[in-house]
């Protein structure tokens, strides 16, 4: 996994103090980009991901900070649009528009992509061999949905932008891996979002392996994220870490946060990312 951007929220997202540009999840057969805000282009180039590359764009809402690059993502995707490849997941709101939103991604893109899928929490479907399962979310966006990924060493989970509600646990219980979109800090609650308090009580009943905190807005990053997420440690007993733009999480028989060179990436074979 590449955290390309770990930043969300308004302020986060308008002043770039932490990027916006989503995480890139891969392994043989298997290259997703996840939530794409803005950003997610360049810090594909970036980080040495060719955006052509990707099998799959999965978009949890129809909030800029998740869905603003998807739309060239797909033209890259598909090759410039001369090939008719990949897979579009997205939530109703993305797709169709909702109560709150309007249509997120063109009808024209969503022409293009060998598949489109409207998201929908408890549904599965797959993308290059990866079960994926909705999930639960309870957002302004009232159809944003988080993603379980079912993977060779284990299930991973993304909560994407939700509140605390009782249950929210059960599509996360037995990951090993857990990305929580955690706004704000401890005792700084908004309406729809999750606080560092939340998270902890996720976890607690969840029990993952290990957690990432991720999507700060303006009052985490000022705050401190690392300190926030030694809090979730101190209190749950899970190793949790404060994602940091750039940031590469290998899974393997282990899970590490490492580093692996852009173009090596193309060469690195399941051993290294998800191995059975």
């Amino acid at each position: 996994m590449v955290f390309l951007g770990t930043g969300g929220g308004r302020f986060a997202t308008i002043t770039q103090k932490r990027r916006t540009a989503g995480i890139r999840l891969l392994s043989d057969g298997f290259n997703v980009h996840l939530d794409p805000g803005p950003g997610g282009l360049v810090y594909s180039w970036k980080s040495g991901l060719d955006p052509q590359k990707i099998d799959g764009i999965l978009v949890s809402h129809a909030h800029p900070d998740h869905y603003n690059d998807a739309e060239v993502l797909v033209e890259a995707m598909t090759r410039g649009t001369v090939r008719r490849r990949g897979v579009l997941a997205a939530a109703r709101s993305v797709l169709r528009g909702g109560e709150t939103a309007e249509v997120a991604i063109s009808k024209y893109h969503q022409s293009l992509p060998g598949r489109v899928v409207e998201v929908v929490a408890g549904e599965d479907f797959e993308v290059g061999g990866v079960r994926v399962v909705g999930a639960e979310a309870r957002h302004s966006d009232v159809d944003a949905v988080g993603f379980r990924f079912e993977t060779d060493v284990g299930s991973i989970g993304y909560t994407s932008d939700t509140e605390f509600f009782e249950g929210i646990e059960r599509y996360y219980k037995g990951v090993r891996i857990l990305i929580l979109c955690v706004l704000r800090p401890s005792g700084e609650p908004w309406q729809g979002h999750m606080t560092t308090d939340d998270a902890m009580k996720i976890v607690s009943a969840a029990k993952p392996e290990f957690v990432v905190l991720m999507h700060f807005g303006i009052k985490m990053i000022f705050r401190g994220p690392v300190g926030e997420a030694k809090r979730v440690v101190k209190e749950t007993g899970i190793e949790t870490v404060a994602a940091r733009d750039g940031m590469e999480l290998l899974v393997n028989d282990e899970i590490a946060v490492g580093k692996v060179g852009g173009e090596k990436r193309g060469r690195v074979g399941l051993d290294t990312f998800f191995r059975s």
